[in-house]
């Protein structure tokens, strides 16, 4: 008999214990999931605060007329999407010029501006900006250069830096989309080839 009422005790004593333990793993998970939900919160936070300066940023050098849209995407009129080198595909606007290049890796033909593609600039005139209501950005002009009459628009996306700008030829209709990243010229990393 005393052996099975200590039995009995001990067992009781080892249910009491394995209850608190349980108890104090489910009050540390659930502290763990708090900690997670703030650290994911303070980083939410910080990409926030990042996307803003970033979108101002390139509102301002909309507005002073002196930017870089680094394209990491080209769609040619209904074709496919290229993934592309943003270092070598742009679009840029600095002291009234505008510069429109394409350059392919792909290619094993250096093209006339020696990346595989084609860089061409003229005079931007007709340069228009506004701010929808939702607070999208958008640059219309026009570009008139020796191997290049386009009317060019861009779009950017309220919050961000990310941009799209249309690269539509005035005589031959078949236009150009590119999408990338919008910078101050002054902070761009391109590499420009030859230009025409």
């Amino acid at each position: 008999m005393k052996r099975i009422v200590s039995f009995i005790v001990v067992l009781a004593v080892s249910m009491c214990g394995m209850t608190q333990i349980k108890a104090q793993k489910s009050v540390e998970k659930a502290a763990k999931k708090v900690e997670r939900e703030v650290k994911k919160q303070e980083r939410l936070a910080q990409d926030a605060i990042m996307d803003a300066q970033e979108f101002n940023s390139a509102v301002q050098a909309i507005n002073n007329q002196s930017f870089v849209l680094e394209a990491n995407s080209i769609q040619p009129m209904n074709g496919p999407v290229y993934y592309v080198n943003s270092n070598t595909n742009f679009v840029s606007l600095n002291n009234g010029q505008a510069m429109v290049q394409i350059a392919s890796t792909m290619n094993p033909n250096p093209g006339p501006n020696g990346l595989g593609g084609i860089t061409v600039q003229g005079m931007a005139s007709n340069i228009q900006t506004k701010q929808d209501d939702k607070g999208n950005v958008y640059l219309s002009m026009s570009v008139m250069g020796t191997f290049i009459s386009a009317t060019v628009n861009l779009v950017l996306i309220n919050g961000s830096n990310n941009a799209t700008v249309t690269v539509d030829p005035n005589f031959s209709g078949r236009n150009l989309t590119m999408t990338g990243t919008l910078l101050p010229y002054s902070d761009s990393n391109i590499f420009q080839g030859t230009t025409y």
